[in-house]
């Protein structure tokens, strides 16, 4: 087909052709498209689709699992973080106990 921007290319419509295993082919002359073959054509096609939806699924579930992994290493750090903060508190509240400076307030 021929337009003002160029050559377009047509595709012709989606043909189930005759697996020669199955039972069908034999009378393929009679029913060229019997249930059978439909049967397992789409079986396959779902079998595909199956495939590929589980490699995502598995791409996913390992993206999470690395995830959790860098969080728990964070949440390590933060608490790491706050025992130090907790334990200079403790340390100026009892320099300024100690020096008499009891009016000066720790929020």
């Amino acid at each position: 087909m021929h337009s003002r921007k160029g050559t377009r290319s047509i595709t012709a419509p989606f043909t189930f052709l005759l697996i020669p295993s199955t039972p069908s082919a034999a009378f393929s002359i009679i029913t060229p498209t019997s249930t059978e073959n439909i049967r397992v054509y789409l079986a396959i096609a779902i079998s595909a689709r199956v495939n590929i939806v589980y490699k995502r699924v598995a791409k996913v579930v390992k993206n999470v699992r690395a995830i959790e992994h860098r969080l728990s290493k964070l949440k390590g750090s933060l608490s790491k973080i706050k025992n130090k903060l907790t334990f200079i508190r403790r340390g100026i509240t009892t320099l300024i106990r100690n020096a008499g400076l009891l009016n000066i307030e720790l929020k």
